[in-house]
């Protein structure tokens, strides 16, 4: 589960904050090459430091309010980065890692579920029932074959709002991809391909 705080305004102004420490460091590292290494080991340097204290995204917060004792910490020669920079650059790549992490364990604790009760699909992200997509996307694993059928949908896209596609796991093949206008023909599709998954002729 995320932090309690994960979507709470002060999260989304920290990470606010992050991304725009990123898009003012970065282009000054690609317009000065020769000191593009030694600024990234010290981002990583902080970084590493991030991982070992922190959890979540508040443990992130609370590490930035104090960036003095973090930096001194992670880099104790100092670094020519100007500190507001290098930490809140630091705390957006922490933050990244830990959400991946922290998603990457929730999917497979969601397929371990699936497997111990007996289903032969597990819905990795998004709403449990299709009819309740309506923005984002709903990659449903089946079990047994290791195929992915992933429905979106993008309701600012214009022309094709729904989308299908089904991929081998394993190697990322695409099997079947689609764009569809009409949403109950979207629903009758992604049925369509449930069943051809379960009976080994999908993309046949």
């Amino acid at each position: 589960m995320p932090d309690a705080g994960t979507f709470s305004p002060t999260v989304a102004m920290a990470r606010n904050r992050w991304r725009a420490a990123e898009d003012r460091l970065y282009p000054t590292l690609i317009a000065d090459p020769g000191s593009y290494q030694r600024s990234i080991n010290a981002i990583q340097a902080v970084v590493t430091e991030l991982r070992k204290r922190c959890t979540g995204v508040d443990d992130i917060i609370a590490a930035e309010a104090a960036p003095d004792e973090l930096i001194a910490t992670a880099l104790p020669g100092g670094s020519v980065i100007p500190v507001d920079l290098l930490v809140g650059v630091a705390c957006g790549m922490a933050d990244r890692e830990i959400a991946a992490d922290t998603e990457r364990r929730r999917r497979e604790a969601a397929i371990e579920d699936a497997r111990a009760a007996g289903r032969a699909w597990v819905v990795v992200a998004g709403p449990e029932a299709i009819e309740d997509l309506t923005d984002g996307r709903r990659p449903e694993l089946h079990l047994a074959s290791g195929i992915l059928v992933e429905a979106a949908v993008d309701p600012w896209s214009g022309e094709d709002p729904f989308q299908l596609q089904v991929t081998e796991g394993g190697t990322g093949t695409v099997l079947v991809t689609g764009s569809f206008v009409d949403r109950d023909e979207w629903l009758a599709e992604i049925a369509r391909q449930r069943a051809a998954v379960e009976d080994g002729t999908v993309g046949g």
